[in-house]
């Protein structure tokens, strides 16, 4: 069941919500920069209630994401906590989160120094986003929000 879920929050983010009805898909942050975007997504599966955060980057119209169950996403969360304390003029890597329970099993990685970077490796090769500095607190809102409503 869990696998059927995150498959289906991938394939909520690369096609309209509308064109999938087997739950709630709520866009709960957008971040952009450099002709990329960066998205938080939150899934609720229909009848079951089951939940499943999601990220995605979104580059040139060609998607890809990494699907947190709901004790998974304290991992996204403390990533980006470290990440924050990163003070470099250069990238220092913070770490890296291996997703499970789906086919792809898409591994983001996690840097820090000018910016955060935030890279998705799957199938569909590397989306690297670049979150500046002057979004932080509008992005630790967005990690916030989707942490309560994980803790739910």
């Amino acid at each position: 069941m869990r696998r059927m879920i995150f498959a289906a929050a991938f394939l909520l983010l690369l096609l309209p919500a509308a064109a999938l009805a087997a739950g709630q898909l709520i866009m709960t942050g957008k971040f952009t920069g450099g002709g990329k975007e960066f998205d938080f997504a939150q899934y609720t599966e229909t009848g079951t209630k089951e939940k499943v955060a999601v990220i995605g980057i979104e580059i040139e119209n060609k998607r890809t994401s990494v699907a947190f169950s709901p004790n998974e996403w304290n991992s996204f969360a403390a990533l980006w906590q470290k990440a924050q304390g990163v003070k470099s003029a250069s990238w220092e890597p913070v770490g890296s989160f291996q997703e499970t329970g789906t086919a792809e099993q898409a591994l983001l990685t996690v840097a820090a120094g000018p910016g955060v970077q935030f890279t998705i490796t799957g199938q569909k090769g590397p989306f690297v986003f670049v979150l500046q500095p002057g979004d932080y607190a509008r992005f630790d809102g967005a990690v916030n929000q989707m942490t309560a409503w994980a803790a739910q």
